[in-house]
């Protein structure tokens, strides 16, 4: 029986658009997507969402690796909210509809510190009764342990809980301890696999 609702984040609860924040500051799409490739790397990424070290002091590092970016990098520690760009459409009508339903809503998402910030100005996080984050845990999807982390920290058992992401890795990653996963690519999508599966 499913009695958990888990959500990734960024993709699924909100929308973001890095090249849209972006292009201001270089004022050319070809700067803007050469900036994007040669710095914004799934390496750096994992890095961020990781933070081993603070956010802050990643971005000093990576500023004396790339100086001729550091404007950029200096936007995206001060002004990072920016890159998230408004809810996901339908998602808290989704979400308040499941809570009626009497399943718990929890999050599960790979992102640096800066994500509180995001979580302050969109409601729709409150809806949420519980959430794990990598920064906190200094663990990552789709590796086992995160989802092992999460599980323990909400005392949840796997099969009880449907985990939804935007990334086919991280869905794999969760059914491989024993969770179901649901592969985000709309609201109406997701309302209707979750009528399929969980009986909504």
């Amino acid at each position: 029986m499913i009695k958990n609702i888990v959500f990734d984040f960024g993709g699924v609860l909100v929308t973001y658009d890095f090249y849209r924040f972006f292009f201001p500051h270089f004022k050319s799409h070809e700067k803007t997507v050469a900036f994007m490739k040669e710095v914004l790397t799934k390496e750096v990424g994992d890095e961020m969402d990781r933070e081993e070290i603070p956010f802050s002091l990643y971005m000093e590092q990576l500023k004396r690796q790339w100086p001729h970016y550091a404007e950029a990098l200096d936007m995206m520690d001060k002004d990072y909210f920016h890159i998230v760009t408004g809810e996901m459409p339908g998602m808290t009508e989704l979400m308040k509809k499941l809570k009626s339903r009497g399943y718990r809503l929890l999050g599960l998402s790979n992102w640096s510190s800066k994500v509180y910030e995001v979580m302050e100005k969109y409601p729709i996080f409150s809806l949420l009764d519980g959430s794990l984050i990598s920064t906190e845990v200094k663990q990552l999807k789709p590796e086992a342990d995160i989802y092992q982390t999460f599980l323990k920290r909400f005392n949840a058992k796997a099969e009880e809980c449907i985990f939804i992401d935007d990334k086919p890795i991280n869905i794999s990653g969760c059914e491989k301890v024993g969770m179901q996963g649901i592969l985000f690519q709309s609201t109406e999508q997701l309302e209707e696999e979750l009528k399929r599966m969980a009986g909504l």
